[in-house]
């Protein structure tokens, strides 16, 4: 069971500087003591620590994280792994971790990681390059094993398909198109959906952004809020620019229980199912859904979660795209102002720090359960571009059944894949979006289209005409005729 927790946040101060910033080394040792206190052993929960585990991060690159941890807190004689590229590390890490457990290779392991990006950006506008710990070449990185293939084909990344930023839009417009909304009408769907969020992270004593903004201020463009990928403004992404960290603490309930952790401080993972969509965009029949979401909730219901059981849910949020799609499987409105499924604020508000948000996630459904005893809670991560799933849920109470896990790969594996190649002459617009410079204007046209023999094809156009077109008068469904992987209408 989790019985400590800690969460870091350090927001941007007038007149700070990098000098004045905490590393992120900084971050996770405060973040794994914070845990330790939280469990209410302090100390002697670090010293029986097994495995540090530490979340792979995108600004602090040195071999072994969890290593400098152990050694900047006296710990000995403790393994050290770090985790490969993910969203879904964090709670993926609670369902291994829980099954060691119940085979008796581990007793008691944390997981921490931070991000410290804002600080980076500080140390760039001051001219000089961040002077964070970093191992020499001697120490070796005890990265786990990753399978994973490249995240995109050739013909995505030529139409610009590179960043996450590139590609939720797609999902995004996709799914517009499918409900019928019009443009305006979905501006308006996007910004009440994320002040939704932007509430909750007002209530989060951990959150980056707390002053809620309006769905207004969300969704229309402004002066701090520009356009990056339609029809996505800056406030309605991930927010990676935080300094930010967490860590939790695992063990048995027998270790728990010789540490004189008290029973009320004790929350048990329930169940966890793993699935991944589909590898490669290309495949995916429809853009806006994911097979992975469903079968791994599908599972979960036959390990007896029930949706009306759930008094907590945070869905992974780094894009309005996927919690809607996530909702959509639960069965439960995106829309809701009643019930919002976000103990933090979302990517946006709660802050995005990389691979490690679903650690503070994990935090706060802890926080969150403790204060509402005998309760359930969802925890959902997703990874690359809403490729890798991981849910988990939690209990105040152990599972009467024991942890129980599912990994779903072969339901999904065997779904159909879409047929993809490139294709000159007439096509039908499936989804696309505009991506935009930082001065506000469009850069590139990215369309995913559909041949007469529903082959996709990707495409994208430069023409500044036709891309500020895109953006007032829908495409979704129109004809248009690509000639060297250019569009023209």
């Amino acid at each position: 069971m989790l019985i400590g927790v800690g969460q870091v946040t350090q927001r941007p101060t007038p007149g700070a500087t990098y000098a004045s910033r905490k590393a992120p080394l900084d971050l996770m040792v405060e973040a794994l003591e914070l845990a330790a206190n939280d469990s209410g052993a302090g100390r002697r929960a670090l010293e029986t620590i097994d495995e540090i585990v530490a979340v792979s991060s995108f600004t602090w690159h040195t071999p072994d994280p969890a290593l400098l941890v152990a050694q900047h807190l006296g710990l000995s004689g403790v393994s050290t792994r770090l985790t490969s590229v993910g969203g879904n590390t964090p709670q993926k890490l609670i369902h291994e971790s829980a099954l060691r457990m119940l085979a008796g290779e581990l007793t008691c392991v944390a997981v921490v990681g931070s991000e410290a990006m804002y600080s980076r950006l500080l140390a760039r506008r001051e001219g000089h390059e961040v002077d964070w710990t970093v191992q020499d070449g001697r120490v070796s990185s005890p990265v786990g094993a990753s399978n994973d293939a490249a995240p995109l084909t050739a013909a995505e990344y030529e139409q610009g398909l590179n960043l996450p930023t590139n590609i939720y839009p797609l999902f995004e417009n996709a799914r517009r198109a499918r409900l019928g909304w019009s443009l305006h009408e979905h501006r308006e769907r996007l910004g009440q959906l994320w002040s939704n969020f932007a509430k909750v992270a007002a209530t989060n004593p951990y959150a980056w952004i707390t002053d809620a903004p309006s769905a207004d201020e969300i969704a229309n463009v402004s002066e701090h809020n520009r356009m990056v990928s339609f029809p996505y403004t800056k406030m309605l992404m991930a927010n990676v620019p935080v300094d930010m960290g967490a860590a939790y603490i695992l063990t048995t309930f027998e270790h728990a229980t010789s540490l004189g952790v008290a029973r009320d401080a004790m929350v048990f993972p329930a169940c966890g199912v793993d699935a991944n969509d589909h590898w490669l965009i290309s495949d995916r029949p429809v853009l806006d859904a994911s097979p992975a979401m469903s079968v791994i909730w599908n599972s979960m219901q036959q390990l007896d979660v029930r949706l009306d059981d759930l008094a907590s849910i945070d869905l992974y949020s780094c894009f309005p795209t996927v919690v809607q799609t996530a909702c959509d499987v639960l069965g439960i409105d995106a829309f809701d102002s009643g019930f919002i499924p976000s103990l933090t604020g979302g990517l946006t508000f709660g802050g995005g720090p990389g691979n490690n948000y679903v650690t503070h996630s994990i935090c706060s459904m802890v926080d969150a359960l403790r204060a509402n005893p005998d309760s359930q809670g969802l925890v959902t991560a997703l990874g690359w571009f809403c490729t890798k799933h991981s849910w988990g849920t939690y209990a105040t109470s152990p599972p009467a059944k024991g942890f129980r896990h599912d990994n779903a790969q072969e339901t999904v594996d065997r779904l159909p894949r879409c047929v993809s190649e490139q294709h000159d002459g007439a096509v039908t617009v499936e989804s696309y979006t505009v991506t935009h410079a930082r001065d506000g204007g469009p850069e590139r046209l990215i369309v995913a289209a559909r041949t007469k023999n529903d082959v996709r094809t990707w495409c994208h156009s430069t023409d500044e005409r036709t891309m500020v077109d895109a953006e007032s008068n829908d495409l979704v469904g129109r004809t248009g005729s690509v000639a060297g992987d250019v569009i023209s209408f």
